[in-house]
């Protein structure tokens, strides 16, 4: 094969190489395209006001505690409470919604699903449609109404920051100071979600229990993860509480997933 033949198949391989490559990447921005649409248009059905996305949470600083529940207040859910989220609107569009995260000054603002399994709304939007940025999702074996002693979350880190992307910031100490809440509203009234650790875990061993056969075995959980924490947090629990956990992949850490644990409490329990 002379020289001339050689560099012609080369230069043929890298072409079909890159228009290869360009599809992908069309197709990938495509999809970030269409997905960031629909969640503007979910966002307006739901009559939400859109926060001002900026570095630092307008209230970044603990001040004081000003309300303790006594134990019957925490265990049971709170009472209905006012709620920026239209869910009457959004069940029209799906059955399958939960509840509603933001936090702000970042670009998690989205609904939270739940189906019969936890495949469904990892490559599907919010009204059904197949999109690869999915929709944070609740895990199928939760009760749905976020009253079991912990409800697992799901969404994906995506290329262009969306979906749960900016929870892998909880990675770091100054992320949570600026940042010491979620929201978090559900059909049943609105919510706080303090968070109390940020831990990588391996992926063999990140799947999760639902049923603890004592308190002393749940809260030892809780110590787990708050010991291995990428961040301090003084929120203090015991066996009543309730938590979420948001889970989302990492690629700092190989073979692991990122979860940020936290509590659910009354949005008037604390003062920032």
């Amino acid at each position: 094969m002379n020289n001339k033949l050689l560099l012609l198949i080369i230069l043929i391989v890298s072409i079909g190489g890159s228009m290869v490559m360009g599809k992908k990447l069309f197709s990938a921005l495509y999809e970030y395209k269409a997905g960031e649409k629909i969640y503007e248009e979910i966002s307006e059905i739901a009559n939400i006001q859109a926060p001002t996305v900026s570095h630092g949470s307008a209230n970044s600083d603990i001040a004081e505690i000003v309300h303790v529940p006594d134990q019957d207040e925490k265990s049971k859910p709170a009472e209905n409470k006012s709620s920026p989220i239209d869910f009457d609107s959004l069940t029209e569009i799906s059955t399958d919604i939960r509840g509603w995260l933001r936090l702000e000054g970042t670009r998690v603002d989205y609904p939270v699903m739940q189906s019969k399994d936890n495949n469904y709304y990892l490559s599907h939007a919010v009204n059904g449609t197949w999109n690869k940025v999915g929709t944070p999702f609740m895990d199928f074996r939760n009760n749905g109404d976020f009253s079991d002693r912990l409800t697992v979350i799901y969404g994906h880190y995506m290329g262009d920051g969306s979906m749960f992307t900016e929870i892998h910031n909880y990675k770091s100490q100054k992320f949570f100071d600026e940042h010491p809440y979620i929201d978090l509203y559900t059909p049943a009234g609105s919510y706080r979600i303090l968070p109390v650790a940020g831990v990588y875990q391996n992926v063999e061993y990140w799947d999760f229990t639902f049923d603890y056969e004592t308190d002393d075995a749940f809260l030892h959980q809780i110590d787990i993860w708050k010991a291995l924490s990428t961040f301090k947090s003084i929120t203090e629990y015991d066996a009543d509480d309730r938590f979420v956990v948001l889970t989302l992949c990492t690629y700092d850490v190989e073979n692991s997933r990122f979860l940020l644990v936290g509590k659910i409490t009354d949005p008037d329990e604390f003062v920032y």
